[in-house]
């Protein structure tokens, strides 16, 4: 039993032997061998980060306690328009800053009834800016006068 282990060992390095012995002795390649592959065509170049440019709005209000005229602003950054709000309707769109960069909007008190009311300005910023638009929520609160009281 050892004497066939030993033989089928030294066949198996015969064939082994014999597979390799062309490549050591210098022998060309087939002919009929299909060509090398092409090398892979260079990757196309990523286009140019477009840059972002971002938009800012900061809001600033005043109320109607002993004032005759509420307002409220906004500044900040790209900026393309403002448009107002109080109780759901457009009061009004201011499309350019004033003389100190902000986006204002004044309104008589007369006009709003006492008490709170709901209002908002939607910021559009200019093109390619990020974000698109911006919504910010502020409350206009008409006090009632003050009735003197007789004290004499």
């Amino acid at each position: 039993m050892f004497h066939r282990a030993l033989l089928l060992l030294t066949m198996a390095l015969a064939a082994m032997a014999l597979a390799v012995t062309p490549a050591f002795a210098g022998e060309e390649p087939d002919p009929t061998a299909a060509p090398p592959a092409a090398p892979a065509p260079a990757p196309a170049p990523a286009p140019a980060p477009v840059p972002v440019v971002h938009g800012s709005a900061k809001l600033r209000t005043s109320q109607c306690s002993g004032a005759d005229r509420a307002k409220a602003s906004v500044s900040g950054t790209s900026i393309a328009s403002v448009a107002f709000f109080v109780d759901g309707k457009k009061v009004k769109t201011v499309s350019s800053p004033d003389s100190s960069g902000d986006f204002s909007f004044t309104m008589s008190c007369s006009n709003l009834g006492v008490g709170t009311h709901r209002a908002k300005a939607t910021v559009t910023f200019r093109s390619g800016a990020s974000p698109a638009h911006r919504t910010m929520l502020f409350q206009i609160t008409r006090a009632r006068a003050a009735i003197p009281q007789f004290a004499g």
